[in-house]
């Protein structure tokens, strides 16, 4: 495109001494129209920029150019609706005197699908929305590519009035098949904007039964989200929606296991306020509510459902592997002791593969509160106390040809004797780990250690003049003398350390050797602190001894500053080699 038609654009310069709009429009139409190079014509820029006297003067050179359409298929209305530019929409659609063509623009699509209402309400322009609707209501303004409509965009984005102009003005608004083919009041369940759910609610209540992709309708969602109001309002106009499943043919759910498997207990009052027979209601597996809520741990719907009258029968009901929820519960590893309370059962219930709670408990791994639940489940029948003490104890299961060891107690079982074996290797592999990371910081610390005890500080004695040639200059000092028996404290016990770290290495082989890695562990540990501990104390030394040398130095320069000043009279001072 031309600069000075480009920029005149951008300013909405009609035109001056210098430039005049009508001459360049002119030979454009001859010639071809000038575009930029996204396709933009001269009247897609005055649009994108607002100037809507520009925009008029243009369409009344060159009318044809209004339904021009750059690379995104968009045209100037497309551009002033995005932008929010009202009165170059106005402009645009004034200048149309025949209807069918006004319709024409109105309804034109873009790459995406979009019509300028589509941009509008995306953008969130509300003027330019009640100009668009209200020039076209006999429009349905069908979804674009990703299936949204400008109703659905509405309520999505909670855009509330938008979304009252166009149920108001729209004679035939398209409301179905949106993305995921949900309907406006799904997008406008889940994104939680009350206005739009009320409106459309009063607008269309059959919206509420028509499912997702997924199978899933607005009350299901609404249950997820703990929308109490809306779930009020939709049963109260139809109360078999508590009742249609949520899912697919293969894997379904219905309204209380969602409220159930989300611990919501005002919601599951909510429901059975409205329907108080849903409380037995199965899903695909055969579970019932309080099956759900124990393999979610949502322990308050658990007690909930237990102090209900209603639901007493919930306790011994099996799924379709035959487990009751305290199956479900011994494999949770979690306790919930109301619900061992409430197990009316006079011996213990088995499943399909012929378990008992207490079997699936033992065949975990042992926690504190898995101890409790396996106390708790043996008081419940006798045949789950015997099988408790036998498993748990790993006493020999009653055989009768069986051999007895030594002392006449009963040996173990083979599989006993590798979950014993196994558990014993994965602690002594556990303490191994945190051994490694020990024998790092025990090697750095005999180092530097070392290095400390071989460069002394302060150096050693050369005068060969002197009987104390060869030894340490500060061997008198106090803060010397504790610096280097803590560096050797430091360097002994870090040495200590890393053999019975070594040692350590050597005696986890065999894994009937766990006491013993552990007792290693815990003295190499001791020793590991001391040696930290003694490094402290020869860094504080050391550090003690560096200020007492610079306090008398700095005596030392002071003195020889004063008249008559004798070197004897400041002792080990004025001697270089001591400082």
């Amino acid at each position: 495109m031309d600069p000075t038609l480009y920029k005149a654009a951008m300013r909405g310069n009609i035109g001056d001494a210098y430039f005049l709009l009508a001459d360049h429009l002119k030979r454009d139409e001859e010639n071809g129209y000038q575009v930029t190079s996204k396709g933009n014509t001269v009247l897609h820029v005055a649009a994108l920029y607002g100037h809507s006297h520009f925009a008029a003067e243009v369409l009344k050179v060159t009318p044809a150019m209004l339904c021009c359409q750059n690379k995104k298929n968009e045209t100037a209305l497309h551009i002033a609706a995005n932008e929010g530019h009202a009165e170059v929409v106005r402009a645009l659609l004034a200048c149309i005197e025949d209807h069918n063509t006004k319709e024409k623009l109105t309804r034109m699509t873009d790459a995406s699908g979009d019509t300028a209402l589509h941009k509008a309400v995306r953008s969130q322009h509300l003027d330019v929305v009640k100009l668009l609707v209200k020039e076209d209501s006999e429009f349905e303004f069908p979804p674009n590519h990703a299936q949204e409509t400008p109703l659905y965009l509405a309520a999505e984005s909670g855009f509330h009035d938008a979304l009252i102009n166009i149920l108001e003005y729209c004679k035939k608004p398209t409301y179905a098949a949106g993305p995921s083919n949900r309907t406006p009041l799904h997008a406008a369940v889940i994104h939680e904007h009350k206005d739009c759910i009320r409106s459309l609610w009063r607008w269309n209540k059959p919206l509420c039964e028509q499912p997702d992709l997924w199978g899933w309708n607005s009350l299901h969602y609404a249950v997820k989200l703990g929308l109490a109001y809306v779930v009020s309002d939709m049963l109260a106009w139809k109360k078999s929606l508590v009742y249609l499943p949520a899912g697919s043919e293969n894997d379904w759910t219905t309204a209380i296991h969602i409220a159930a498997s989300e611990g919501d207990v005002n919601m599951i009052n909510e429901l059975l306020n409205h329907c108080p027979d849903c409380w037995d209601m199965l899903n695909k597996n055969s579970q019932n509510a309080l099956h759900v809520s124990v393999l979610n741990n949502q322990d308050k719907v658990v007690r909930f459902l237990l102090d209900s009258d209603k639901c007493d029968s919930l306790v011994d009901e099996p799924d379709s592997d035959g487990n009751t929820p305290l199956h479900l519960l011994a494999a949770s590893g979690n306790h919930v002791p109301e619900l061992i309370s409430h197990h009316r059962a006079k011996k213990m219930s088995f499943n399909k593969e012929n378990q008992t709670p207490l079997d699936i408990a033992l065949s975990c791994t042992v926690t504190a509160k898995k101890e409790k639940l396996m106390e708790n489940l043996c008081s419940i029948g006798r045949l789950g106390k015997r099988d408790f003490e036998v498993k748990r104890n790993y006493e020999y299961m009653p055989n009768p040809n069986a051999e007895t060891g030594t002392g006449g107690k009963m040996q173990l079982r083979e599989d006993d004797h590798d979950k014993v074996k196994k558990a014993d290797q994965t602690v002594i592999e556990s303490i191994m780990k945190i051994a490694q990371i020990h024998i790092v910081v025990a090697t750095l610390i005999m180092t530097v250690t070392f290095a400390a005890g071989i460069t002394l500080p302060g150096g050693f004695e050369s005068d060969s003049d002197s009987p104390n040639q060869g030894m340490a200059i500060l061997i008198r000092r106090t803060a010397f003398r504790a610096f280097a028996v803590s560096d050797a404290i430091a360097f002994t016990c870090s040495a200590v350390a890393i053999f019975i770290y070594f040692l350590m290495a050597d005696t986890s082989r065999s894994p009937q050797s766990k006491k013993l890695v552990q007792k290693l562990y815990d003295l190499a540990g001791i020793f590991q602190c001391l040696s930290m501990l003694a490094v402290v104390i020869a860094f504080a030394t050391g550090l003690l001894r560096q200020f007492l040398l610079c306090d008398k130095k700095c005596a030392l320069e002071d003195a020889m500053k004063f008249p008559g000043y004798m070197p004897s009279e400041v002792p080990d001072i004025d001697k270089n080699r001591h400082l």
